[in-house]
C-alpha cells in the first residue's frame, strides 16, 4: 500500500529554511525507519507564501 505526504521542506528565508529542513529531516529519519520513502515532485504554491513542499511516497 503506498501512501503519499506533504511536507514543508524549505523557504527562501536562510533562518526559516534551516528550521523547516531540520523539522522534515526529522520527521523523514522516523517514517524511514520501517518503510521505504520516494520524493515525488517539489512545489511552492502560487500565493504570496515562501514555503518549499514536498510530496513524498511511502511503501
Amino acid at each position: 500500500m503506498k501512501k503519499t505526504i506533504t511536507l514543508e521542506i524549505g523557504n527562501s528565508s536562510w533562518w526559516k529554511n534551516k528550521k523547516y529542513r531540520k523539522e522534515a529531516a526529522q520527521e523523514i529519519r522516523k517514517l524511514r525507519n520501517n518503510n521505504t520513502l520516494k520524493l515525488v515532485k517539489k512545489y511552492r504554491t502560487d500565493s504570496s507564501n515562501t514555503i518549499l513542499y514536498g510530496d513524498y511516497e511511502i511503501s
